[in-house]
C-alpha cells in the first residue's frame, strides 16, 4: 500500500469528488498482541487436553494432545480477524492487529472468548464498510469448513443413554447436509461423536454465525447498514425481537438481544454514504447471508440428556 503525505482528490463513481486522506496507521503495541496470543495458545491447548480426557496438571508432558483443538480454533479466529484487517488496510483504514482473548476460569473449557480488532478510522464509503464486515466471517468460514468435514469423515456413532448427561452441539443445516453425505442417517437413540478438531470447527461456525447477526456493531450489523443505511434499524429491531423469543429456548439469546440493542445506539461513520455498492460487495453480502442461514442454530448447545 502506498502512503500519502498530502490529501488527494478522489473522484467517486457517482460523479462526486471528495477530498480524502488515507488514515495514518498507529504503530502497534506488539508486546500486548503477542502476550495475549501466547496466553490464548496456552488456554486453548489446556482446553484441548481436557477434551481428550487428560488432566493438564497431572500430564503436562502430553500437551501435544491439545494441539489439534488449539491449532484449529486459533486458525479460524486468526483467519477471521485478518480478513477484517487486510481488507480495512486495503481501503486505507487505521486498524489494530488482532487482540486474542484467553478464556477466564468460568469458561476455561472453551480456551478462548475469541479475538477482535479495533477500527480507529471511519469507512471511506459503503463498499469499504460492507467488505470489511463480510471479509472476516467469509475467511473464518473457509477455514472452519474443512475442519468440520474432516471431523464428520472420522466421526463415530454412539448410543445415547437416557440418563447420561453431557454436552450436545446443535446441528445447523450445513452440518446436517455434511452428516448425511459423509455418515448417512443416524439411527434413533444414537448421536455422532466428533473429535476435538470438529469441536473447534463447530465453535468456528458458531462464532461466524453470531458475528453475522444483523444487529448493532457486529459484522452482520455493518453489512446491513451498508446495504440499507438508516432503514437497517427496522431489520435490526425485528431480529432483536426474534432473539428475545428464541431466548426461551436458549437463554444465551437474551444476552445477544441486549448486546444488539446496546450497540445499535450509534451507527458506524461512513465518509461517503452515496457511492453505490458494486457487484463484488453485493456478492459478498449474498455469501454472508447464505453462510448465516446455513450455520444458524436456534439451540446451539444442550447441557444434560437428550434421552
Amino acid at each position: 500500500m502506498r502512503p500519502y503525505s498530502s490529501p488527494r482528490l478522489d473522484p467517486s463513481e457517482n460523479g462526486l469528488a471528495r477530498l480524502w486522506r488515507p488514515a495514518p496507521t498507529t504503530r502497534p503495541n506488539y508486546h500486548t498482541h503477542v502476550l495475549l496470543f501466547v496466553m490464548t495458545v496456552v488456554t486453548t491447548v489446556v482446553a484441548g487436553m481436557v477434551m481428550e480426557g487428560l488432566n493438564p496438571l497431572a500430564h503436562p508432558g502430553e500437551f501435544y494432545r491439545g494441539l489439534p483443538y488449539a491449532g484449529t480454533l486459533l486458525a479460524i479466529l486468526l483467519a477471521h480477524e485478518m480478513g477484517h484487517y487486510l481488507t480495512a488496510r486495503y481501503y486505507g483504514m487505521d486498524v489494530t492487529l488482532p487482540y486474542f482473548i484467553p478464556a477466564p476460569p468460568p469458561l476455561f473449557f472453551l480456551g478462548t472468548l475469541g479475538a477482535f480488532i479495533r477500527m480507529r478510522s471511519p469507512a471511506r464509503h459503503r463498499r469499504a464498510l460492507l467488505q470489511v464486515g463480510a471479509a472476516g466471517p467469509l475467511a473464518g468460514f473457509c477455514v472452519a469448513l474443512p475442519a468440520v468435514i474432516y471431523a464428520y469423515a472420522t466421526a463415530t456413532v454412539v448410543p445415547i443413554h437416557g440418563t447420561a448427561a453431557g454436552i450436545y452441539f446443535g446441528e445447523p443445516l450445513l452440518l446436517q447436509a455434511i452428516g448425511r453425505l459423509l455418515v448417512g442417517p443416524v439411527p434413533e437413540g444414537y448421536a455422532l461423536h466428533i473429535n476435538s478438531v470438529g469441536v473447534a470447527g463447530w465453535f468456528g461456525l458458531l462464532v461466524t454465525m453470531l458475528n453475522l447477526l444483523p444487529i448493532g456493531q457486529l459484522d452482520g450489523g455493518h453489512i446491513l447498514y451498508a446495504l440499507l443505511g438508516r432503514y437497517a434499524r427496522y431489520v435490526s429491531r425485528a431480529v432483536i425481537a426474534a432473539l428475545l423469543v428464541l431466548g426461551f429456548l436458549f437463554p444465551g439469546w437474551f444476552f445477544w438481544a441486549f448486546f444488539g440493542w446496546l450497540t445499535s445506539l450509534r451507527h458506524p461513520l461512513i465518509l461517503d454514504p452515496y457511492l453505490p455498492l458494486d457487484r463484488r460487495s453485493l456478492s459478498m453480502a449474498a455469501a454472508a447471508l447464505a453462510i448465516f442461514v446455513l450455520c444458524f442454530m436456534p439451540v446451539p448447545i444442550t447441557i444434560g440428556s437428550l434421552g
